[in-house]
Order: C-alpha cells, then sequence, then structure tokens
C-alpha cells in the first residue's frame, strides 16, 4: 500500500499545526515536518514541531545540497536529527550523502522511529546508478528514497521500470521523479511499487511536480483515467488543462500528462510501459504523429488514409491508431472557409498534421500544392494524395498566390521562433489557416492580415480534436465548450 505523505513547508509551529489538520482532513496518511523550513530551528522547536504535527509524521532536515534549506552541518545537524529521534517522529529522513557517519551510529541504537535514507539527485541518471542508490540506501536504513529530476518522459519511464522490477525484491522504497516529466511516478507510485508518495498542500509546493494532497489521494483511492500527451516539445501544449477540465465535469477522475520524447525514443516499448502502469491512451503531437502510425497494430480509416496517428487507445495489449486531426481541421473551417474544385490551396509543411489537412481538402477537390523544408517529404505527400508539390526556391520566386494557405509547421509557434510564410502569397480576400494555437496570433497570422486576407488560428482544431480524442478514450460526449473556454483561459 502506497501512504500519502503531505510535505509541510511551514516556517511556523502554529503553520505547522494549521497544515496538518488540513493535510490529514484531504486524505494524507502521514505528513512531513520539513524542519529545514522552520524559523529559529532548535532542538527544542523540533519537539514543538511533533506535538504541532496531530498525527504520523516524517522529520526531514533538508540539506542545500540536496534541494532544501538547511545550512547546519557537523554536530549541529546531528543535535537536530537527534532531537528529531528523541521527539518520537515516526520516521527520521536521513541523507545518505550528509549523514553516513551518524546513520551507522543510528543503527546501532534503540530509536523507534523507522530511518528513511534519502538521496537527491541535481541531474538525470541512467538506471544502473539509480538500482545501486536504492541498495546502498536501503542497507542504511528502513526505507530508500531516490528522486531524480526528469528532463524528458523517458526519464520517468526509466523509474517507472525499475520501479516494477524492484517490487519483486523485499525492498521499501520511494522512487520519485521530479519536474512535470516526473509526474507518472506520482500518479502511478503504487504500480511502480513505492511505499510512500509525496505530496503538497494547494499552493505549496515542496518539490517540482508535486501534486496537492486531494489529488493524490483521488488517484490513489478508486478508479482513474489517466491520459498523456507524446511529443517534442511539449511545453507549449494546453491540453492538459483543456482534457482535465471536461474529465472533471464528465465525474472521471484522472490526470491528463504532457510527455516529452526527444525524437528516436518514442518506441514499442515506451507505449508498452505506458499501457502497462494504467494509461488509457495517449495523443500524439509533432514530430511523432508518423512514428506512432507505425507504432500501432490497428488503424482507423482517415489513420491509415493519411498515414498518421495522433491519438492511441489502449485496447487490451493492442495499440489503436486513430487520427482526430482530420475531425480537428474539418471542425476549424466549417462554416468558416467555402473549398471547392476551383480553390487553390498551399499547403506549407508535410509532416503529420499536413496530412490530416491535405485529407480534408482532398475530399473538397481543392487543387492542393504542398511544399516542405525536405522536398521528398512534399512529394511523398503530394504523390498521396494525387496533389502538386514545389520547392520553396521556386514558390517564394513564382510570385503566385492562393485561395487558401495552410500553415502545418511548427515554426512561429511558442518556443519556435519565425515565419514559415510571406505576404507575396496572398491577395485581397484569401484565407490563411494557422493550425498553431500558442501564440494565439502568430507572426505568420499578422502578416496574412497585413496582406488583406483572412486570417483563423489553431485552437478550434485542438478542441476539436481533443473532443474526439476524448469520446474515443471514453466513449463519453464531453461538453466541447468547457475544453474550449479552459484552453483559452490557459492562453491567456
Amino acid at each position: 500500500m502506497t501512504q500519502i505523505v503531505a510535505s509541510l513547508v511551514e516556517g511556523s509551529i502554529a503553520g505547522v499545526s494549521d497544515s496538518s489538520k488540513i493535510a490529514f482532513r484531504e486524505g494524507a496518511d502521514i505528513v512531513e515536518c520539513r524542519l529545514d523550513h522552520l524559523t529559529g530551528l532548535s532542538p527544542e522547536l523540533v519537539f514543538e514541531a511533533r506535538r504541532a504535527a496531530h498525527g504520523p509524521a516524517i522529520a526531514t532536515l533538508r540539506s542545500r545540497k540536496e534541494g532544501g534549506r538547511s545550512a547546519l552541518t557537523g554536530a549541529r545537524r546531528e543535535a537536530i536529527l537527534t532531537a528529531a529521534l528523541e521527539a518520537d517522529f515516526e520516521y527520521v529522513d536521513f541523507e545518505f550523502a550528509n549523514d553516513r557517519a551518524f546513520l551507522k551510529k543510528v543503527a546501532r541504537s534503540d530509536w523507534d522511529s523507522e530511518i528513511i535514507t534519502s538521496v537527491h539527485l541535481s541531474r538525470p541518471t541512467g538506471r544502473a546508478t539509480i538500482e545501486r542508490r536504492v541498495h546502498d540506501a536501503a542497507r542504511m536504513g528502513d526505507i530508500a528514497k531516490v528522486a531524480m529530476p526528469c528532463e524528458h518522459a523517458h526519464d520517468a519511464l526509466m523509474l517507472a521500470r525499475l520501479g516494477t522490477s524492484l517490487s519483486k525484491k523485499r525492498l521499501r522504497y520511494v522512487l520519485i521523479g521530479m519536474g512535470i516529466q516526473g509526474q507518472l511516478t506520482r500518479v502511478f507510485s503504487d504500480r511502480i511499487g513505492s511505499c510512500m508518495v509525496y505530496a503538497c498542500l494547494a499552493g505549496k509546493e515542496a518539490a517540482p511536480g508535486q501534486l496537492d494532497v486531494a489529488t493524490q489521494h483521488s488517484l490513489l483511492n478508486g478508479e482513474r483515467t489517466i491520459l498523456g500527451l507524446v511529443g517534442h516539445p511539449v511545453s507549449h501544449s494546453v491540453s492538459k488543462p483543456m482534457q482535465e477540465a471536461a474529465m472533471k465535469e464528465l465525474g472521471l477522475v484522472g490526470s491528463y500528462l504532457p510527455m516529452d520524447f526527444k525524437p528516436g525514443t518514442f518506441s514499442k516499448g515506451a507505449l508498452s510501459l505506458l499501457r502497462d502502469v494504467g494509461f488509457k491512451g495517449v495523443n500524439v503531437t509533432v514530430p511523432h504523429k508518423e512514428r506512432a502510425f507505425d507504432l500501432c497494430d490497428r488503424k482507423g480509416e482517415p489513420a491509415r488514409a493519411t498515414g498518421a496517428v495522433n491519438t492511441i487507445r489502449f485496447q487490451g495489449k493492442s495499440f489503436v491508431g486513430e487520427n482526430t486531426d482530420v475531425i480537428g481541421f474539418s471542425g476549424l473551417i466549417d462554416g468558416k472557409i467555402v473549398a471547392t474544385r476551383d480553390t487553390e490551396a498551399l499547403l506549407v509543411g508535410a509532416g503529420g498534421a499536413a496530412r490530416a489537412v491535405v485529407y480534408v481538402l482532398s475530399r473538397l477537390q481543392a487543387k492542393i500544392t504542398i511544399v516542405d523544408i525536405e522536398k521528398k517529404r512534399a512529394d511523398e505527400l503530394a504523390r498521396t494524395f494525387g496533389a502538386k508539390s514545389e520547392s520553396l526556391k521556386r514558390l517564394w520566386k513564382s510570385g503566385r498566390t492562393f485561395d487558401l494557405v495552410v500553415n502545418c509547421t511548427p515554426v512561429g509557434m511558442k518556443g519556435v521562433p519565425g515565419n514559415p510564410i510571406t505576404a507575396a502569397l496572398f491577395e485581397p480576400g484569401s484565407v490563411f489557416v494557422d493550425i498553431i494555437f500558442n501564440p494565439p496570433v502568430t507572426a505568420a497570422m499578422k502578416t496574412a492580415e497585413r496582406a488583406g486576407a483572412k486570417v483563423l488560428g489553431g485552437l478550434e482544431m485542438l478542441v476539436q480534436q481533443g473532443a474526439e480524442s476524448l469520446r474515443i478514450w471514453t466513449g463519453l460526449e464531453p461538453r466541447v465548450e468547457t475544453m474550449r473556454e479552459a484552453a483559452r483561459r490557459a492562453l491567456e
């Protein structure tokens, strides 16, 4: 059983008392008194903190070296830790690196407190090193705790794989992936065998990526719906608040986790682990949509036609791929653009999103030209749909204008500066669609508007494809307006 620990980062005894009451009321099993946050820390204050905790408690004196606030060393640090043992905290947290000598003394003593031996790493580390640290820490205490920052999703998946392996051994341990990319180790702490998971009171995060106690409690008690986004990058995404708002309205307990997979790290093994730990499904964005197509066992018709997958549903042992971008783009242009066999359309970009766009426009019989910085990609996509391809250089020199221009590249989105178009592509009455949604108004949209074109951003495409994905995963009908408003608020 995984126990929920509420980390209390209060500076006063009164704060510890008030916060511990809230924490237990919201579902915590244990509170962690962060002694390094207390003002005027002394051995006497440690005893006061224990009395103020109102239930099972951990005493932690986190050093600055390991992400805390304490500068105490030597005899002064040992005096505080000794006071924590004498104050009858249920657990006392010792740092493996800084307290090793003192831990050897404690091991020979008759203290009633259980010893948590913690290791806080400053950067992502390989599995072999983490496993060695767990075993070393376990030998020095009752519970081994290892926390590591996660820069990418594969860091967290490594911890998850290690946890499933360690769970077969007679070890008590806690594995924590810190940061947004490590949150799956908190959401699935029970599945990876951690005997504790650390949470916080709302607005009082003690470590990056902590969930609040109420959320953590709900995820560990009852059926949970965990979904996610696979891409690189994902920091610009607003799918998390959008999907979670819809899930809450539908009465689903769960979370939507953005996961950054660098090119080359999104694999069948990664998908299998996400399925095995408990994900219901994932969205897929740039640059993995075509890779996702290859990884899926079965595909829906739009996915087969486009050769790209942006939604994966885990069904038993199978990965079922869908392309809800088709629904998304159709929803974006519906009632706003009239495309016919006489419409001259230009697609800038030939990646996964472009495949959905060209699929929709080809069904409307528009005359489509495709350009991409990689000419071969444009050629291949054009052949698939009976469209034309052109080199960027020849296009810029041609002086051609278009009725409809669609930017299907990530150029211009948050974190990817630039402008993929020029004003020369437009004439008054042309339409420009930028499927980018963050920022809401891109440099390309401003260029097109100055040239007299009507412009549309990509938010509605995001909303419509997201709603369809949620239908596929849950079988429920989300309120699209709720998703739209949540996405808009996240972009403000």
